[in-house]
């Protein structure tokens, strides 16, 4: 959160004068949205914007902090970052407004695109019959990458397929054959993934010591 605030920094240069309590602060970001607002009524760049945000919330498994957020949308127009909160509470109350079955959510990590909980278990009868298809040989390869050098983070698959994993991890994980063990301490904290017991069971396995050995792989191929 201290991260977000600095971003503020820039706009409002007597903060350290003005702000004396957290009911102060509350009140210096109510009037800067209020501003925001008023501006962006004949900004023609504002719709592209948000519907920048909100592609990539929906293109990304993990939260998207503030400022990834401005990187890319400052090749559209360099907002404050007023302007994308604002964005951001707009596309929110647009999902509860027009009865999706999403909801746009502010976490530690930053902003994500989630199921509404009431049609989370419609989600997982879907998922739950998808378990039982055949995987494409992408899946079967990061499915076996992350089996034998658990845990990982989605960048580290990436670095060692060469290709962007996305919206595979997405579907495994989707599946129940991946899951999210952790973090890694690392600059982001990106998510550590881990095979599940459903992928041992999918694959016939009691345990992953009954992986057949690298070695054996390769004498194979």
């Amino acid at each position: 959160m201290a991260k977000e605030l600095n971003l503020f920094e820039e706009e409002i240069e007597v903060i350290s004068e003005e702000v004396k309590s957290d009911e102060d602060l509350v009140c210096m970001l109510d009037r800067l949205k209020e501003k925001a607002q008023a501006q962006h009524e004949q900004d023609a760049n504002w719709p592209k914007t948000k519907r920048v945000i909100e592609a990539l919330l929906f293109a990304s498994n993990e939260p998207i902090p503030l400022r990834k957020i401005r990187e890319v949308t400052d090749q559209i127009h360099m907002y404050k970052p007023r302007h994308l909160l604002l964005m951001l509470d707009e596309l929110k109350e647009e999902y509860i407004a027009h009865g999706h079955a999403f909801r746009l959510e502010e976490i530690a990590q930053g902003y994500v695109v989630r199921t509404d909980p009431e049609y989370g278990q419609y989600v997982n009868l879907l998922y739950r019959n998808k378990r039982l298809e055949k995987l494409s040989p992408a899946s079967t390869e990061v499915l076996a990458i992350i089996a034998y050098r658990q845990p990982l983070t989605r960048s580290q698959v990436e670095k060692i397929r060469g290709v962007d994993c996305t919206g595979i991890m997405l579907s495994l994980q989707e599946r129940g054959l991946i899951e999210v063990v952790g973090r890694l301490e690392a600059p982001g904290r990106p998510s550590l993934f881990a095979v599940t017991p459903a992928f041992l069971k999918y694959f016939g396995l009691k345990s992953l010591d009954e992986l057949p050995k690298r070695s054996e792989l390769a004498t194979k191929k």
